[in-house]
């Protein structure tokens, strides 16, 4: 198997870049010393931590031979996709059929999820949700707005 195929490879490099990237952001700030610590005393630390974590993560795929398992890359799309869709709806329709509307498309995100159960989810949380934040909270959102 190669090297670079590796889940704990490519995840210590991930860790590396990351723990390398804080360390050069924050050496700019002022260290001081333990006693009398600076702003960048503590995450200049952490960077260079996580950048050695990273190295041994990296060095133990040369033992394990775990490969990267298979990224599904549509839920990233829809997610994002139904989070707008209430952002859009909700201020022309209300917070009751922008809900409806992102439970329906989150849940398209998970192909084996049942549309039923989505209506179902979603009939049941989004008055609970909306209850929650008008009646609880006081924010003003009306459950159905049809002004268009």
């Amino acid at each position: 198997m190669n090297i670079l195929q590796s889940k704990d490879f490519l995840s210590g490099v991930a860790a590396i870049i990351i723990g390398v990237f804080v360390a050069i952001v924050t050496a700019g700030y002022g260290f001081g010393s333990p006693r009398q610590m600076g702003p960048g005393f503590f995450p200049f630390s952490l960077g260079v931590m996580l950048t050695m974590i990273g190295i041994l993560i990296a060095l133990g795929a040369l033992r394990s031979h775990e490969k990267l398992p298979h990224l599904n890359v549509w839920p990233y799309f829809v997610i994002p996709l139904a989070i707008l869709t209430f952002a859009l709806v909700m201020p022309r329709l209300g917070f009751g059929p922008a809900g409806v509307a992102t439970v329906m498309l989150a849940g398209v995100a998970e192909p084996a999820t049942r549309k039923l159960h989505l209506l179902m989810l979603a009939l049941v949380l989004v008055p609970s949700v909306w209850l929650l934040f008008a009646l609880g909270l006081g924010v003003q959102a009306p459950f159905f707005d049809w002004g268009f």
